[in-house]
């Protein structure tokens, strides 16, 4: 236990963004007065717009918390996107950590006691300290994400998301603030972005114990939307291009998976030449030469079928242990 609630400087700042999900906000904050590390603030950042009805639902679950002066609310004039809502937050923090929360997502209750006592015995050339996480499905189910000892390197994130989620990071302020924080242009692929970012630059450091529930819902998710993914990858392939050129490897990965997103998508023409380039690049991912002969509208209920028979069968794609 780290004492009780602290009103002068915090050591962390959370910064927890909001949209569309007022019905879930109250589980997460109720995670971050449940810590056993008590040195923190939260800075609740509402993107529903002002004045919306979206608005004015999250902010009456942020009034039931607004006594506590650790707590900060502030409001987007417009919708500008969970890039955005983050970097309000790191430009109003005031601690010289940021952890942050997504609004769908439940901490445990050791999570930042864990992950400040890291930072606290790691050297100073580590500016981000992320841990293991469960991903809970709507069913109730839960899959355990440990991280890969040694999987977090510029390689590594090129190839996948070795961190998994900005809920389960704590950073140093002053490092995201050196890589200008999240791109705001990427509707999604912004945390493995930023992660990239820091990397080039920073160590990572982790803890092996299960930090949070990373939860899977029926609501609102830019992943659930198609087209905006294709485009974010588009974007983050132009940003990266020149290392994944250096990288044979990752570069096959990078240029499979931008495919599939393009034939969930509907965008055959696309999905097709990136899942040929992605086989010119490693001649013995037969599977990407079946997924182009199945681009086609004709047989896409075909290839969802393959797909989930291919998730059963395929090691984790994201390279961790379960």
């Amino acid at each position: 236990m780290n004492g009780s609630p602290v009103v002068g400087t915090p050591r962390v700042s959370v910064v927890l963004p909001t949209y569309g999900r007022p019905d879930l906000l109250e589980r997460a904050i109720v995670t971050v007065f449940a810590q056993t590390f008590q040195a923190w603030e939260l800075i609740v950042v509402d993107d529903n717009g002002t004045g919306t009805e979206l608005q004015e639902q999250t902010a009456a679950v942020v009034a039931a918390v607004a006594a506590d002066p650790r707590v900060v609310y502030v409001v987007h004039d417009r919708n500008r996107g969970g890039g955005a809502a983050r970097n309000t937050g790191i430009r109003r923090a005031r601690a010289p950590f940021v952890a942050f929360l997504d609004d769908d997502d439940a901490w445990y209750p050791t999570k930042l006691e864990l992950q400040v006592a890291c930072f606290d015995e790691s050297p100073p050339e580590v500016a981000l300290v992320y841990g293991a996480f469960r991903r809970v499905a709507e069913d109730g189910t839960s899959r355990l994400v440990v991280p890969v000892p040694g999987g977090d390197t510029v390689r590594d994130l090129l190839r996948r998301n070795a961190i998994g989620t900005t809920s389960v990071a704590l950073c140093r302020r002053d490092a995201l603030l050196a890589v200008e924080g999240f791109d705001e242009t990427l509707r999604s692929r912004q945390d493995v972005d930023l992660f990239l970012r820091l990397r080039h630059r920073y160590r990572f450091a982790y803890v092996q114990d299960a930090l949070l529930d990373k939860h899977q819902h029926d609501g609102d998710a830019i992943g659930k939307n198609y087209t905006g993914v294709v485009d974010a990858y588009g974007r983050f392939y132009a940003k990266h291009r020149a290392a994944y050129q250096g990288d044979r490897g990752a570069h096959h990965v990078f240029l499979t998976r931008y495919g599939l997103e393009a034939l969930r998508a509907e965008q055959i023409a696309l999905a097709r030449s990136l899942l040929w380039q992605g086989w010119l690049l490693d001649r013995r991912a037969l599977r990407n030469l079946a997924l182009v002969a199945f681009a086609d509208r004709r047989l896409l209920h075909a290839y969802r079928m393959v797909r989930r028979w291919m998730r059963r069968s395929w090691p984790n794609t994201n390279g961790r242990k379960a």
